[in-house]
């Protein structure tokens, strides 16, 4: 064990219960129907808002093709996540910090042992992860944009599934579509809305009443919207920057929403699941 895993080993905690809605041990799955929609993004500032409130983030990078929260967020992995897939390396030791409360397991990204790797191999690898959520009060799940990655990571002990699309009609298409997939494999998992990039909340609310109204007229299945977020220009300032992106002090318009959004849907001990 190096060092540093030895280091974030004391320093979590032993289960700290986490208040509802969210469910200790138990992953946060963002996903989407399609790429483009600033699902990692949303992520990002979803788990840094937890780690703001005081929780002990571990955000995982489930894209396994073009992983890049570790990009994003301006921090290198010591040990490369794929060497997971060898039994004595320590899951640990992959673990990077980023900030105070913040932890990233990075994604083996584009690694040819990882591309090759089949259904079973692939299941073992996410157990292995799986295998340290309970050290942490809250763990939010990066899954790769689709539907089939975002079902093979939602079976990871997710709790519930955030669905991040804009309003543009392709993205709440695919975004449907995932929800179909999800209904029927996992027809339990709770699954909330996010709208991200719009003009104001009015644009958000007319997307996501659209959604909601389609999966409940076709999948019987209902929607939590969580809220909107808005087109934010000044977000690509801030990557590659810890600071820019998880710094509570720094905050656009797009962070201030989606913390304020957190506050009140998955902090606030009224909301319901």
């Amino acid at each position: 064990m190096t060092d540093q895993a030895r280091a974030l080993r004391a320093a979590r905690p032993a289960g700290v219960a986490f208040p509802e809605p969210l469910t200790e041990a138990s992953a946060l799955v963002i996903g989407s129907g399609k790429g483009g929609v600033g699902k990692s993004l949303v992520a990002v500032t979803l788990a840094s808002s937890l780690a703001a409130a005081g929780r002990r983030v571990l955000l995982v990078d489930a894209d396994f093709n073009l992983g890049t929260l570790h990009v994003l967020l301006g921090v290198r992995p010591a040990v490369q996540p794929e060497d997971l897939l060898e039994p004595e390396v320590d899951a640990e030791s992959v673990i990077i910090p980023v900030a105070h409360n913040l932890w990233l397991m990075p994604a083996p990204s584009g690694a040819e042992s990882v591309q090759r790797l089949g259904p079973h191999d692939r299941a073992r690898f996410h157990r292995r992860v799986a295998r340290l959520f309970p050290a942490y009060d809250a763990v939010v799940v990066d899954a790769a944009a689709g539907l089939d990655s975002a079902l093979r990571v939602a079976a990871m002990q997710a709790a519930r599934m955030v669905l991040v699309t804009t309003p543009e009609p392709t993205a709440l298409t695919s975004a449907y579509a995932l929800v179909k997939l999800v209904h029927g494999r996992l027809p339990l998992l709770p699954i909330d809305l996010l709208v991200n990039r719009t003009v104001d909340a009015a644009e958000g609310t007319l997307a996501a009443t659209r959604m909601q109204e389609a999966c409940s007229r076709f999948l019987g299945r209902t929607l939590r919207y969580l809220g909107a977020i808005p087109e934010d220009t000044t977000m690509r300032a801030a990557l590659g920057s810890p600071e820019g992106l998880v710094d509570p002090a720094v905050s656009g318009p797009a962070q201030a929403a989606l913390r304020a959004i957190v506050e009140r849907t998955l902090l606030s001990p009224e909301a319901t699941g």
